[in-house]
């Protein structure tokens, strides 16, 4: 009778400490650089433009 109680306090113990984990994991928050609108050219080795991209930022 007292392992099972036991076993099953270590288990509920243990649920507790992951859950503790990864709430204070998922609460931080991600550091994002800002938003730089604009035009990227991404070149090959011989300076040939492959790809253009243009980012357009908008605020909230």
């Amino acid at each position: 009778m007292w392992r099972n109680r036991k076993l099953r306090l270590g288990i509920v113990l243990a649920i507790a400490v992951i859950a503790a984990f990864v709430a204070w994991r998922t609460s931080q928050s991600e550091v994002r650089k800002p938003c730089e609108p604009g035009r990227h050219e991404e070149k090959d080795a011989g300076g040939k433009v492959v790809k253009v991209t243009r980012t357009t930022c908008f605020t909230d």
